[in-house]
């Protein structure tokens, strides 16, 4: 925390702690997949996310650090969506 003071770790959904943006509801997972779909810009991100560019910065340099970490959770919260969306999908298929 000393060397990314604007990351903190919030509880997952099993026990792992999760690093997170301070002052917002933002992972760092998915700050940053907000500047990759804005190519790699961190203003368009900021003005996106209504953050500012040291919020993003901190989430960037965070990921630069820890990318494996990082990249594992997104993967575990892409795969959690896909289960539920098809669960959704099934009770749809149920209810007509």
């Amino acid at each position: 925390m000393r060397n990314h003071p604007l990351i903190h770790f919030r509880q997952g959904p099993a026990v792992e702690r999760r690093p997170a943006l301070t002052g917002t509801r933002l992972y760092v997972w998915q700050v940053v997949e907000t500047v990759r779909a804005s190519e790699g810009s961190t203003e368009e991100a900021a003005e996106y996310l209504r953050l500012t560019l040291a919020q993003i910065q901190a989430c960037v340099s965070y990921y630069a650090e820890f990318q494996d970490e990082v990249d594992a959770y997104a993967e575990e919260e892409r795969e959690l969506a896909r289960r539920e969306e098809a669960r959704w999908r099934r009770e749809q298929e149920i209810l007509g």
